[in-house]
Parts: C-alpha cells; sequence; structure tokens
C-alpha cells in the first residue's frame, strides 16, 4: 500500500487514477472539507476501480494521525501544498509547505518508511538570466521571488533533508499543470477564464505541462528507482495568448484578442487592494501574480527522457493541446455551456 496527501488536487486525482490503475492499493489523506465525491466521479468517469482506495481523514501537522496512516504502508507521494500569491495566504503556506513536509519527513523517519515522492513547482528552482531553467539552476533569494516559491522550496529542504538521514526520495517540479480539476482554483482558473470568453490576455509565456503527465513521471521513476535526484517536468514553452486561444476553441468561446499591458496589470492589482479592504474579501489578482504573467519564462531539460531512457522506458509528453481538448468537456460539465 502507499498513502498519497493532497489527493483531492489536480495532480493527486491524476495520481490516483495512474496508481489505482496500476493496481496499487492506496490510502489517500484528506481533510474534513475536502471534495471526495467530486474526486470520485472523476475516477469513475475515466473508468478506475476504486476496490483499492481508502480515504484518511487527517491533517499534514497531525504527527500522531500522520503515523496511523503511514501503517503498512512502503511509499508516500506528497502532493498537498497550498498554492497563492496573495499576502494574507503566506502564513498558511509555509504551515502546509514547508511545516508540515518537515513532520511528514520525521514522521516516515520515526516509522521506517523509505520511498518519499514529492511534487514540488518549478518556482523552487532558480533562474539565471539568458539560460531557460532546468533542474541545476540553484534557487536564490530576490526581490522578484514568490512567497509561494520561496515556501516550496523551504519545503524540498526538508526533504533532502530527509534523504540525509535515510530516505530514499525524488522530487518532481512541474511548471504550470493543465487538466480536469477544481476550475476555481490555481492553474485551471485559465479554463474558467476561457470559458467566460474573457478578451484579455497577459504578454508573458510559460512551460505546461498536462496533471497526466506529473502523475505518470511520478509513478515511472518510482518503480524504476530512480531517487535521490530531481526531475523538472516541462513538456511546451507557449505565450500565454496560445494557450487561451486554445482552450477558447475547445470550449467554443471567443478567444482573446486584447493584450493586457503592464500598466493596465499595475492598476488592476492596486484597484483589487482597495477593494480588498472594502470588502474584507481577497482579491483574485495581486502583484505577485500580475508580476509573474507579464513575464517570459523559458524551461529546457531532457533529463527525465534520459533517466527513463536508461531504464529501457521511452518517455513522450502529452501535447498541451491534446491536454486542453481531453479537459475541455470536464469545463462544461462543471461550468456549464458558455453563454
Amino acid at each position: 500500500m502507499v498513502l498519497i496527501t493532497g489527493g483531492t488536487g489536480l495532480v493527486g486525482r491524476h495520481l490516483l487514477e495512474v496508481l489505482l490503475s496500476s493496481g496499487e492499493s492506496v490510502r489517500a489523506l484528506h481533510r474534513p472539507s475536502s471534495d471526495r465525491v467530486a474526486v470520485q466521479n472523476f475516477l469513475e468517469k475515466r473508468g478506475v476501480n476504486l476496490a483499492g482506495l481508502e480515504w484518511f481523514e487527517a491533517e499534514l501537522w497531525d504527527d500522531e494521525r500522520l503515523e496511523e496512516a503511514l501503517s503498512e504502508c512502503s511509499r508516500v507521494y506528497h502532493c498537498a501544498a497550498v498554492v497563492s500569491f496573495h499576502h494574507r495566504d503566506v502564513a498558511w503556506m509555509m504551515e502546509v509547505n514547508r511545516d508540515a513536509t518537515a513532520t511528514l519527513v520525521n514522521t516516515m523517519l520515526d516509522t521506517g518508511i523509505k520511498e518519499l515522492v514529492h511534487i514540488s513547482s518549478v518556482s523552487a528552482l532558480g533562474r539565471k538570466e539568458g539560460e531557460p531553467v532546468h533542474e541545476n539552476v540553484p534557487f536564490e533569494e530576490g526581490s522578484d521571488v514568490t512567497h509561494y516559491a520561496r515556501s516550496k522550496y523551504l519545503a524540498e529542504l526538508e526533504v533532502w533533508r530527509g534523504k540525509e538521514e535515510g530516505l530514499n526520495v525524488l522530487v518532481v517540479n512541474p511548471v504550470i499543470v493543465l487538466g480536469p480539476g477544481d476550475f476555481d482554483r490555481s492553474s485551471s482558473t485559465m479554463f474558467a477564464l476561457a470559458h467566460k470568453g474573457f478578451q484579455w490576455y497577459p504578454s508573458g509565456s510559460n512551460g505546461f505541462v498536462s496533471a497526466a503527465d506529473v502523475a505518470r513521471a511520478c509513478l515511472l521513476l518510482a518503480e524504476h528507482d530512480c531517487w535521490n535526484d530531481r526531475y523538472m517536468l516541462c513538456a511546451e514553452n507557449r505565450p500565454y495568448r496560445e494557450v487561451l486561444t486554445q482552450m477558447a476553441r475547445a470550449l467554443e468561446t471567443r478567444p482573446p484578442a486584447h493584450r493586457l499591458r503592464n500598466w493596465m496589470m499595475g492598476l488592476a492589482w492596486r484597484l483589487g487592494r482597495v477593494l480588498e479592504t472594502v470588502s474584507g474579501r481577497k482579491s483574485p489578482i495581486t502583484r505577485e501574480s500580475v508580476q509573474n504573467t507579464n513575464k517570459v519564462h523559458s524551461y529546457a531539460s531532457d533529463f527525465l527522457e534520459r533517466t527513463l531512457e536508461a531504464k529501457g522506458v521511452h518517455w513522450q509528453y502529452q501535447s498541451i493541446d491534446s491536454a486542453i481538448d481531453e479537459t475541455a468537456p470536464y469545463v462544461l460539465d462543471a461550468l456549464g455551456q458558455p453563454k
């Protein structure tokens, strides 16, 4: 049996699909508020047999419950994390992303569970001017570093500490992940914008990968003993406009036609802060989020492919257009037909 944290999230539900379809027995950690029904509906729609799935309610920072959850497990897939670019969520992100990871590592060491697959983020890697991001670019503090990136980097430090203390670990660093999930959260909100026929697009570009590929990579790397290394996961580098346009086509809505200029984005997050003060509700547009979407990010690495090739496994990423097309019916099912 394996344990998965964050099984109700975007990557988590796809990892559940991959693990259960491979015949693995899975114990999935969840919080009391987690939407397990949506995940089970997703798995059933994909034709997955749920007989091997066991839900286990626990908070990540509860080491006693974690110890119970780890009973009879041989491996942990750690997907749980908070993704936010809002200043109000900084303490919460540190509590979940950094501190809870430390608790998980410590509990695994105490209970003798040796294998940890950690789903991190490309945000935990560094940036080197004039060079695409890859696994060997070290993280560096700076004015452009988001609190989310910092929390994921600090979480990784706990994982690598676990390695030094006896765990077998592997870390995957995916770029922006796309696939069926909760379209009110994280990168999945891009589909919600396309569904509304949003007419504006950011000027930047980024790396994209399907949630299915992230899940598949985690299982293949673990099953072929590719331990104690990190693997960046990026299928394609694409401008946001191209990705949003493909989403609009798949959903049969109007593609974005107007570029969001820097001054517009600056005005948007400042207005959001004012409205937030007046209403008390968190603004979806923050300084960190708009700064990120206006930048050109580029990623390049074939380390995953070379590592698996050495194990006799040929790796090929799913195209982003294909991932978007496969996700579109789930968007329509969740959000209805576009108006």
